[in-house]
């Protein structure tokens, strides 16, 4: 039976008014950014809360601390998980349950030691429907443009033959404001997330236009009812096209997509969800981290923020915190990291020996990698070669590649850390001159800055962040400097060509694959080419814009 909360507590949390309008009692905090002991935070209020939420403030990095010995469940609301797993990872661990915003990550906070997990995604504001005849704007789209998010001004530049001129500074009412002047919101996803843009826009009553990613996005806003899809950009100029053919198909969608914010995802929705989740997993199988696991996972949440520069944390601290934590993989693995990053050569070498002599550390990829790749930023390579045999040995191996250079150890790793699955780290800013690596992108990435022209690190680089969602624009970048050296290589050209759809870059995507086709049809591998394009084109949109081109590229099923 679930617990009765009345009481709540609510750390950086926007639903105040929805808790309260479901009857609890709310206490809210807005502590400065930083880090805090959550039982002293307690300590001041009048009685202790049955239930502690704390939502992700995204303009104030907050860490509370001792949250195993909070008096009552404990929620982490996870915002951007996509941009941020890296270190909510092990903050997670610690609460009662984790809420994520995107459905792609439960489960991944989950495989993380997170006790409890849940999708509770964004929410809307209703907003009385303004009929589109009394709209000015065909498109609307609110959010930055930066140099360092290629792919979007990609968007931007793409829409702008429809008359699209992005919102860069809006915010509140203003950005209401915006939707509440247009008719459709195209929308582009950083790391193929769910973000706010589609409830925005959909609260106006300006019809959502969104990526086809995660696979859960439909089950908000259901598809060709209440809003339209795309997977790149030959069906988004489609959606667009038919949006204007069908005006008045497209504002009875757009008043079904503000019906659905007001039934199903507005803030008490939101706060309806978090409140069954606490209940439901306070009595529930499962618990949290506590004692020296607890104390674990703060130090890694920690180091983590300090690494990536999202918390101005004192560098003792951090190593206090860690060396104050059992020594696990992860916990040593971060030393590593930190000695490494930080020019200590004593503790580099203490810490390298300790790991040495312990064969659960020695074997693990992360501590090993770790080990080896911090020896080789301060010049060790006699401990690196020691690491990386201590490694192979520990996988039972009596013989191993010999390996000579910092840059054979970062590829050797990159691929091992990829087999373990530690691909990457979305959202955290990696630099080859400051930081060790800890996953293949990082590896690959500090490879290439060691030798430019290594068409290798290009082309696994290239391969790993094929599966991660948002990496277009890098991947055109390495496709394009291998299509270099390969020109007669269709499948890549085909993949370059892809790729570039997939980044909203329509000309160099078609002319790339018209390349691809004519190259395979030259080699006379038109057939595999057509197979190829099958499976990665389902619908045939570029295989008809191919033909529109003049290259007829015929079915799988009636090549001769």
């Amino acid at each position: 039976m679930a617990t009765r909360i009345r009481t709540i507590c609510l750390i950086h949390c926007s639903l105040a008014g929805a808790f309260a309008g479901l009857g609890l009692t709310v206490t809210s905090l807005d502590p400065p950014a930083g880090t805090a002991s959550l039982p002293s935070l307690l300590a001041d209020l009048p009685e202790p809360p049955d239930c502690v939420i704390h939502q992700e403030h995204l303009g104030k990095r907050f860490i509370l601390t001792d949250i195993d010995a909070a008096p009552c469940p404990t929620i982490f609301w996870a915002c951007d998980p996509h941009l941020n797993f890296f270190w909510q990872r092990h903050y997670a661990c610690q609460f009662t349950a984790t809420a994520s915003t995107q459905p792609q990550l439960t489960q991944a906070f989950a495989a993380s030691g997170a006790a409890h997990t849940a999708w509770i995604t964004w929410h809307g504001h209703k907003r009385p429907f303004i009929p589109f005849a009394r709209r000015r704007n065909t498109l609307a789209f609110v959010g930055r443009l930066t140099p360092n998010r290629r792919r979007r001004q990609w968007f931007a530049d793409h829409l702008a033959a429809y008359g699209l001129v992005p919102s860069q500074a809006a915010y509140g009412e203003a950005m209401a404001a915006v939707y509440d002047d247009a008719r459709l919101a195209p929308n582009e996803c950083i790391a193929g997330e769910v973000n706010q843009r589609l409830f925005e826009a959909a609260g106006s009553g300006c019809l959502p236009l969104s990526e086809r990613t995660p696979e859960g996005v439909a089950e908000l806003f259901v598809p060709d009812r209440e809003a339209l899809y795309y997977d790149d950009v030959l069906e988004l100029d489609g959606q667009l096209a038919f949006a204007a053919a069908h005006p008045g198909v497209i504002e009875k969608m757009a008043q079904a997509a503000h019906a659905a914010v007001g039934q199903r995802h507005l803030a008490e929705h939101r706060a309806a969800a978090l409140l069954a989740l606490a209940g439901q997993a306070a009595n529930a199988p499962g618990s949290p981290a506590t004692g020296p696991d607890a104390a674990a996972a703060t130090a890694l949440t920690l180091f983590a923020l300090f690494r990536s520069d999202q918390m101005a944390l004192p560098q003792a601290a951090v190593w206090e915190r860690l060396a104050g934590a059992p020594i696990t993989p992860a916990v040593a693995a971060a030393m590593l990291r930190l000695a490494g990053q930080t020019g200590q050569r004593p503790a580099l070498a203490h810490l390298a020996g300790l790991c040495l002599g312990r064969p659960e550390l020695a074997g693990d990829v992360q501590t090993a990698a770790a080990a080896c790749l911090a020896c080789c930023r301060l010049n060790d390579l006699e401990g690196a070669r020691r690491a990386y045999a201590a490694y192979v040995g520990a996988a039972g191996k009596t013989r191993a590649a010999r390996l000579d250079t910092h840059y054979d150890y970062l590829v050797f790793f990159a691929a091992a850390l990829e087999g373990k699955g530690h691909g990457g780290a979305p959202g955290m800013v990696f630099d080859p001159d400051q930081h060790v690596p800890e996953n293949a992108v990082e590896c690959l990435q500090a490879a290439k800055l060691l030798r430019p022209d290594a068409l290798e690190a290009d082309r696994r680089l290239a391969a790993v962040l094929r599966r991660r969602p948002g990496t277009q624009a890098e991947r055109v970048g390495l496709l394009s400097t291998l299509s270099l050296y390969r020109r007669n290589d269709w499948s890549l050209g085909l993949e370059l060509g892809l790729t570039n759809l997939h980044a909203f870059r329509r000309e160099p995507g078609i002319e790339e694959a018209i390349i691809a086709a004519e190259a395979a049809a030259a080699q006379g591998q038109l057939d595999r080419f057509s197979r190829r394009l099958a499976q990665a084109d389902p619908a045939g949109r570029l295989r008809a814009a191919l033909l529109q081109h003049g290259i007829h590229v015929p079915d799988p099923g009636i090549i001769p």
